[in-house]
């Protein structure tokens, strides 16, 4: 339990031991439930996910988190909460992910980078424009990368632009007035 921000944070020994030897080769995904009313409160619940070893089975939480704050401090102290109880295992350094898919959250984006790949977003921006341009060394592909399920995206775009919209649409009519 976290005292600031309340939360729950839950994953075993056995789990970490199990992302441990996925992580490496196959993909993690960190999934946010978005907001869950308990009473007269919000709950966010937070997953990191890896794919089940057999084939056909379905996907494994390998860690859980419920808290009652949605901000990049909150899931950054979940990441690396579960980062150090992996590394303390086994006495080494965080395993680094190869691919890291989540939805369009601007939390879930700016809390994986730090916490899960251990770069700042504007190093990680800059590898990304280096490899897109063409002028990259096979050590920098050798890095995670992170992926991001464009519906969420899209949805809150298409959202916002209605908004927007609106907005502009009122302004420039009372304009004519």
């Amino acid at each position: 339990m976290t005292a600031h921000p309340k939360g729950i944070i839950s994953y075993s020994e056995s789990l970490a031991r199990l992302y441990h030897q996925v992580a490496k080769q196959d993909i993690v995904y960190i999934d946010a439930a978005g907001s869950v009313v308990l009473g007269d409160r919000k709950c966010y619940a937070y997953e990191i996910v890896i794919r089940h070893r057999k084939p056909g089975n379905h996907p494994l939480a390998v860690a859980n988190y419920f808290a009652t704050s949605n901000n990049i401090p909150s899931i950054s102290y979940f990441i690396n909460l579960f980062c150090h109880a992996e590394t303390v295992l086994y006495r080494s350094k965080w395993t680094l992910p190869k691919l890291v898919i989540c939805d369009g959250s601007i939390a879930l984006i700016q809390s994986i980078v730090p916490s899960f790949f251990k770069e700042t977003f504007k190093s990680y921006l800059d590898r990304c424009f280096i490899i897109a341009s063409g002028k990259y060394t096979h050590s920098l592909t050798e890095l995670p990368f992170l992926h991001m399920c464009g519906k969420p995206l899209y949805e809150n775009c298409k959202e916002n632009c209605k908004t927007k919209i609106k907005s502009v649409m009122l302004s420039i009519s009372t304009r004519r007035v």
